[in-house]
């Protein structure tokens, strides 16, 4: 009788820890797709931005990051995944094309092979990757890196406040995106003071700060005091060193102030979103197969962004601010065109 009267308590009970334990499991910060999406009748189109990092770094995934939520915020169906490794990412790019996504883009140099293989198996799906070398195919575009053109800007703030006149630069690897900057900058620091020199150390690796750290106190050594870098790793590593034995630093396509606010007198900043949005509307009108796409200052693509709490702290600071911008806005108008040097001149 007792078993009898109890079986019901004790089933009921154990469906409310069950229901519970269901509940405590049940993803509580992932929205559900009708919040995330207008609906299908207002989408402006459909992006999809798969990130190397985490999509909060102040530097190139955080950019992919920006002009998501500013193109979901204008009406586009934009998501993004971060931290998708070279392994991983052709089961995301599968997902995403699975899913219908107009455009998928693989943030990434690193991503070529997988792109270019998942865009044979979805004819119909348009993909891109940061490649920055021209190369495409009917479904698949590139898109270049002109980071060369603000830096020539960055280069005449550096040619102000150099006490030494000497330059780094570094890189992660030494290719036409990365050398082109380092150039650019001491061009653009020579029309301030033509006896500033660059010193340009290949890291060789896109994120090891601790290896790039000591390549920048190696450069500190020989007198550098004011660093540009390509690559987060460097920038994060030129930073660091900055901090240690003195000098400035420009933050990489990303605000990083609050990474280094004593030392990040500047950053270039990436604006993702003209391009991503001209990749949408070529999708559209049938325009996108093989395109390269090249969006630089002019475009609005390439900005600077000051650190002006300490560019106050230092004499000719506010000087030097205007005439980087000056400089910008005569490359955005074409009235200075910045030669682009792809590698060491003989």
């Amino acid at each position: 009788m007792y078993a009898v009267l109890k079986r019901p308590t004790i089933v009921a009970l154990l469906l409310i820890v069950i229901v519970g334990m269901v509940a405590c499991a049940a993803p509580t910060t992932a929205p559900a797709p009708e919040e995330t999406s207008p609906p299908a009748e207002e989408v402006k189109g459909r992006i999809a931005v798969i990130l190397t990092g985490p999509y909060d770094d102040n530097s190139w995934n955080n950019a992919g990051y920006d002009a998501v939520q500013a193109l979901k915020a204008e009406g586009y169906d934009a998501v993004f995944s971060e931290s998708v490794s070279d392994a991983d990412v052709e089961r995301v790019l599968r997902t995403y094309a699975d899913q219908g996504y107009e455009v998928i883009v693989g943030h990434s140099f690193s991503y070529q092979d997988a792109v270019f293989a998942v865009a044979e198996d979805y004819p119909n799906i348009n993909f891109a990757w940061a490649g920055g070398i021209n190369r495409t195919a009917e479904n698949v575009a590139d898109y270049d890196q002109p980071f060369y053109e603000a830096a020539y800007a960055v280069g005449i703030l550096a040619g102000y406040l150099s006490k030494s006149g000497k330059l780094g630069a570094l890189y992660g690897f030494d290719i036409p995106v990365c050398h082109s900057m380092g150039e650019a900058l001491l061009l653009g620091a020579q029309t301030v003071n033509e006896n500033a020199t660059i010193i340009q150390t290949a890291v060789g690796d896109w994120v090891d700060v601790a290896k790039a750290k000591e390549a920048a106190l190696a450069q500190a050594d020989a007198g550098v005091d004011y660093w540009i870098e390509c690559g987060e790793g460097p920038a994060l590593g030129a930073i660091e060193a900055a901090k240690e034995a003195g000098g400035y630093v420009t933050g990489y396509v990303g605000d990083m102030t609050e990474n280094g606010p004593d030392v990040v007198l500047v950053s270039i900043y990436w604006n993702l979103v003209p391009l991503f949005k001209q990749m949408i509307e070529d999708t559209h009108n049938g325009t996108f197969a093989n395109k390269y796409y090249r969006f630089g200052v002019a475009e609005g693509a390439m900005q600077l962004i000051f650190n002006d709490e300490l560019l106050a702290q230092i004499p000719n600071g506010e000087e030097a601010k205007a005439a980087a911008e000056e400089t910008l806005a005569k490359i955005a108008a074409g009235e200075i065109e910045v030669p682009f040097i792809p590698e060491a001149q003989q």
